[in-house]
């Protein structure tokens, strides 16, 4: 059980609250902040590695789903009443108002990717936990430093977790999107 600080409470937002602040110019545009659990987070820099692997998969999926699915870098998803994040990419299914009226959330999403090169320990943590608590059916963390690709699968949204963990290093790692077949030759994610 969480324990609660009665001395030095936490003042939580919400979605709503956090869209607020933006519109009123609170938060700049440039600004690099997530919402979690209510709580406005910095996301890191991203270096040239990161850059790299999101710009790779980014030309391999949106090729591959062009009218299909829309591939989109580094945008919002909402995972619940008090949280936003902006996973590096995420493959959302096709909707006819093409997302203009409202952000996507977890039942939109057909595959979150975390390219983690100084986030591993909240993509694994957190994010983990909030993303299958969402529904997110495939989960990738593309591990920068230890050159890996951890593939969760088999979502128990309930349990908070997925039951299945694949995770590559080199090879190929297959995905059905959009009733498309994508493999990714996870070594080529990582140059020399």
């Amino acid at each position: 059980m969480e324990a609660i600080d009665t001395i030095n409470p936490i003042h939580r937002i919400s979605v709503e609250q956090f869209h607020r602040m933006i519109d009123a110019g609170v938060l700049a545009e440039d600004d690099r902040i997530e919402l979690i659990d209510g709580e406005m987070r910095d996301m890191p820099p991203i270096g040239p590695p990161h850059c790299g692997a999101t710009d790779t998969l980014n030309m391999i999926l949106a090729a591959r789903l062009v009218g299909r699915a829309v591939v989109r870098i580094q945008g919002a998803l909402v995972l619940d009443e008090a949280t936003e994040v902006y996973p590096d990419l995420q493959v959302l299914r096709a909707r006819e108002d093409r997302y203009f009226n409202a952000h996507p959330t977890g039942d939109d999403a057909l595959l979150v990717i975390e390219v983690a090169d100084s986030s591993l320990a909240i993509d694994l943590g957190t994010k983990l936990q909030k993303y299958a608590r969402a529904g997110i059916r495939r989960y990738w963390i593309v591990d920068v430093k230890n050159r890996v690709v951890h593939d969760y699968r088999d979502v128990d949204r309930f349990g908070r977790r997925y039951r299945q963990l694949h995770s590559v290093s080199d090879g190929g790692l297959s995905v059905i999107l959009a009733g498309v077949e994508i493999e990714v030759d996870v070594g080529g994610l990582f140059p020399v």
